[in-house]
C-alpha cells in the first residue's frame, strides 16, 4: 500500500509540531476512508476535505487544531466503515464535531435533514464548519457544469443554510461569504 500523501503545507504552515502532527494523521484516516473515491465532478474527494479545513483556516478564522482535523474527517464516517468510535486517536472535540457533521441516515427526508440541522446549530464550531463544507460543495456543485442541478443546490442553501432565523444567515463572516458564493454560482447558471 503506497504511503499516505502529507496535507498541502499551506495547512500546516505556521503550526506548532503536536498540531500539525494531528491534521497529518487526520489527512491520512481521511484519504484511507475516501480511498478511490471521486467528487462529482471528477476530483479527488481529499481534495474538498483539505479544501474544507483550509477555509476553515483561512476564511472563518479558525486556529483549533482539533475543529481544522475535523474539517479533515467531517465526512469519514459517512462514507466509509470508519466510526466515531474508530476516532480515539483525536480530541474528544474531533470527535464530537465528526458525530454532528455526519448524516445520521442515508435517505433523510426532509423534515430529518432540518433536525439535523438544528443540532448542527447548537454548536458554533459545528456551525462553522457546516458553513465551510457548504463554500466548498458550491465551488464543486459549479465545477460539475450542470446548471439545473447548480440552481437546485443554490435554492436548498438559500433555504436550508441562509433562510430566516439560521445562524450561518446572520454569521457576520460565513454568511457574506456564502451569499457571493451562491451569488457567483447563480451568475455562471445564467445566459
Amino acid at each position: 500500500m503506497a504511503a499516505a500523501a502529507r496535507p498541502p503545507a499551506d495547512l500546516l504552515d505556521r503550526l506548532p509540531e503536536p498540531d500539525a502532527a494531528l491534521l497529518t494523521r487526520a489527512h491520512a484516516i481521511a484519504e484511507r476512508a475516501h480511498a478511490g473515491q471521486p467528487r462529482r465532478q471528477g476530483t479527488p474527494y481529499i481534495d474538498h476535505l483539505v479544501e474544507v479545513a483550509l477555509i476553515l483556516r483561512e476564511q472563518l478564522g479558525v486556529t483549533d487544531p482539533a475543529i481544522l482535523a475535523a474539517g479533515l474527517l467531517h465526512d469519514a464516517v459517512e462514507d466509509s466503515e470508519l466510526t466515531v468510535d474508530g476516532l480515539v486517536d483525536f480530541p474528544e472535540r474531533t470527535r464530537q464535531l465528526v458525530a454532528l457533521l455526519t448524516d445520521p441516515a442515508p435517505a433523510m427526508t426532509g423534515a430529518m435533514r432540518r433536525a439535523h440541522y438544528r443540532e448542527i446549530w447548537k454548536d458554533p464550531d459545528a456551525t462553522l464548519l457546516k458553513a465551510a463544507d457548504r463554500l466548498s460543495n458550491i465551488r464543486d456543485v459549479v465545477a460539475r457544469g450542470d446548471p439545473e442541478f447548480t440552481r437546485r443546490y443554490i435554492r436548498k442553501t438559500q433555504r436550508d443554510i441562509l433562510g430566516k432565523g439560521m445562524p450561518l444567515a446572520a454569521h457576520p463572516v460565513a454568511g457574506p461569504l456564502l451569499r457571493v458564493a451562491l451569488e457567483d454560482a447563480a451568475r455562471g447558471t445564467s445566459g
